[in-house]
């Protein structure tokens, strides 16, 4: 339930002996792989630290895997800047995960302000990631939000 995204560019079109990927994960941001001939050999793979926030501008990305393909190292200078869309993209994402899981939307705060606030009583819910299967957690959110299975 985590939004991913891998751009590759195999050894025909990078300069050097072997290809290049760019990862991004929602929360993590940006990392990069340098891979031999076969693309699932991974020689170097490292968080790119150039981009200094996890939804970075598209021309900012753009700049660095030219850099990355066409020199097979990162850029000189950093970026800082976060994309204009990145609030809309996590309110997009955020509200997938909630119909997914099937609890409520978010409704807009008062006084016309754009934070949201969760409808209802507040809910603390604890989920062992590493006893609870994916639908006893499910299950559990549906239970503490109100709602029944889906059959």
């Amino acid at each position: 339930m985590t939004t991913y995204m891998t751009l590759a560019w195999d050894v025909s079109r990078t300069s050097g002996s072997g290809g290049i990927r760019l990862d991004w994960e929602e929360r993590q941001g940006w990392s990069y792989a340098l891979t031999g001939f076969d693309p699932h050999d991974v020689l170097l793979y490292t968080v790119v630290t150039v981009l200094r926030t996890p939804m970075a501008a598209p021309e900012a990305v753009a700049d660095v895997a030219e850099e990355l393909v066409r020199r097979r190292r990162l850029p000189d200078r950093e970026f800082r800047a976060e994309w204009d869309g990145a609030r809309d993209v996590r309110t997009a994402a955020n509200g997938f995960r909630r119909t997914r899981l099937g609890v409520g939307p978010l409704q807009q705060g008062e006084g016309g302000t754009d934070s949201t606030k969760e409808a209802g009583p507040g809910v603390q819910l604890t989920i062992d990631t590493q006893a609870d299967t994916y639908e006893q957690a499910v299950a559990a959110l549906r239970a503490a939000y109100g709602r029944r299975s889906q059959a």
